[in-house]
């Protein structure tokens, strides 16, 4: 583990009216009805992985490369737009942990530089007072916790609210940055446009703490739920480096490197083995064709022994073969985020469908968060816990659903909640998920011969 995000907590945003708070785990499952918020928190992710990525201005990038959201004042909760509402902010909280901590005279560093009187000025200079001790390099690793938090006030302009970003190990402060005027901030960023000595030198210090959680939320990757479509001959372009797309569309390009390459074998065996598993699809080969201007993909039908174009298989190879690319090419610590990983595929694949994430985080330490509809790759999650390939702490599953939240003033109202599930060492689900995502199928078939439902 370097950095990664523990929990995430969200008010006020697209459908959460009332704050929710998803747990994250090295793989954390989101489930619920169609509309239920999953995508939601998908989408701030992405939002803040654009925003970063841009360095521009704006407090929040709404509109860009991963994710299109409209106007930043389109992103407030219908219900908050009424009269009499007064929450008028969107709030969210990052919960992170971290063995990326500056060495202790970088700490000392900040901590002189956050002091008012570091820098004095006379008529012909100016003079730094800090003096670091000089400490032993740390033999064990430690962890920090990082506390990512802030309110953004809607509005035209991102102008009202807060920033804050506090790292803490054990009970010492190793670290706190706050912003009152978004207008001279962005997140997760804090530079001052005034070039002051002592301004320059905290911002210096800040940097080795910042750097690492800004890193966290721009190396996250995504795949939307529909992916593109195998074709039986590809155009070999330059793929983006380590992306294979939202929609999986240079995931082709990107396989045939892990196939080319022999300091890649351990991801292409990675892929070869998880295509396998789930899409029954074997010895995957690439064939250049019209001097080399086109490749064809041909690959061999476990079941029949057929071998064919990759573009004739069934449209669920063309829908997991980008997450297994984009998983083999993920760096540990590294997170993926995949809507409906289960697309086009056969119940039982499904199934195996859940033994590649916990390969993807048991294996090669790639956590994930999978919204999905399939009980099925939660069933297989489950039992890897109850054969001990699992521990209860590695899974999370968060079930979005509508409930009655109460205010402190006024009726109860209907909005979007979450609840963490834990898994038992036996593989049983904690009580809370109803019938209707395990367990309708067998409520179905009990109503045969009763009639008309």
């Amino acid at each position: 583990m370097s950095t990664r995000i523990t929990g995430i907590k969200l008010q006020n945003f697209r459908a959460f009216q009332s704050a929710i708070e998803v747990r994250v785990r090295p793989i954390t499952v989101l489930i619920g009805r169609n509309s239920a918020g999953k995508s939601s928190l998908l989408k701030f992710l992405l939002m803040l992985r654009q925003t970063l990525e841009s360095q521009g201005d704006d407090f929040f990038v709404t509109e860009g490369e991963h994710v299109h959201l409209g106007t930043w004042a389109d992103l407030r909760h219908t219900c908050t737009r009424e009269s009499g509402m007064i929450d008028s902010a969107l709030h969210y909280v990052f919960e992170m942990e971290t063995e990326d901590l500056p060495r202790p005279e970088v700490r000392q560093l900040w901590k002189a530089a956050s002091r008012a009187d570091i820098v004095t000025e006379t008529a012909a200079k100016f003079i730094l007072h800090a003096e670091l001790l000089k400490q032993p390099p740390r033999k064990e690793s430690e962890t920090g916790h990082v506390s990512v938090k802030g309110a953004v006030q809607y509005g035209s302009k991102f102008s009202n609210g807060r920033h804050d970003v506090e790292c803490t190990a054990g009970s010492e402060r190793l670290f706190a940055k706050s912003a009152r005027n978004l207008q001279d901030t962005g997140f997760l960023r804090f530079g001052q446009r005034e070039e002051s000595i002592a301004n320059l030198l905290e911002n210096v210090a800040a940097e080795r703490f910042l750097e690492p959680l800004r890193h966290t939320f721009i190396s996250q990757r995504h795949l939307s739920p529909i992916r593109e479509e195998s074709q039986q001959t590809v155009q070999m372009t330059s793929p983006p480096a380590g992306d294979v797309g939202h929609r999986g569309e240079y995931a082709i390009p990107h396989l045939w490197r892990l196939w080319s390459r022999e300091d890649l074998r351990a991801q292409w065996d990675f892929v070869a083995q998880s295509a396998a598993a789930v899409a029954e699809v074997d010895n995957i080969e690439f064939k250049s064709q019209v001097a080399r201007l086109l490749t064809k993909v041909t690959a061999q039908n476990r079941r029949t022994g057929a071998t064919c174009s990759l573009g004739d298989f069934g449209f669920g190879v063309s829908q997991c073969l980008p997450i297994f690319v984009q998983g083999a090419m993920h760096s540990p610590g590294q997170l993926l985020l995949v809507e409906q990983p289960e697309a086009q595929l056969h119940p039982t694949a499904q199934l195996e469908l859940g033994s590649f994430f916990a390969a993807l985080w048991k294996d090669r330490r790639v956590p994930s968060v999978i919204e999905t509809h399939s009980g099925n790759i939660l069933l297989r999650l489950r039992k890897l816990v109850s054969q001990g390939e699992l521990t209860p702490e590695d899974i999370s599953v968060a079930y979005f659903h509508v409930d009655n939240v109460s205010r402190e003033r006024g009726s109860p109202i209907k909005a979007v909640c979450v609840k963490n599930l834990d898994i038992g060492l036996d593989g049983s689900m904690e009580k809370g998920l109803p019938m209707e995502f395990f367990g309708a199928d067998i409520r179905e078939a009990l109503d045969f011969g009763r009639g008309t439902p």
